[in-house]
């Protein structure tokens, strides 16, 4: 069962070793995306794929601020 785009970033957003948390990004975003684009056509669930939008740029900061990536 693939895993759920919640759980993927659950996962990464408690890891608290640097080293294994640039890992779980990267396993995270591209289930994050893939949820995103199934989503893209639904018009009733606005609210899901504002939070997995979310999702991606919380990601994308932690890279960018805590990992200087």
């Amino acid at each position: 069962m693939p895993q759920s785009w919640e759980a993927a970033y659950r996962q990464a957003m408690v890891e608290t070793d640097r080293f294994r948390l640039i890992g779980k990004i990267d396993l995270a975003i591209p289930v994050l995306r893939a949820c995103l684009e199934e989503l893209e056509s639904s018009a009733e669930r606005l609210a899901e794929r504002q939070r997995i939008s979310d999702a991606l740029l919380t990601l994308d900061m932690v890279r960018r601020v805590e990992l200087k990536i």
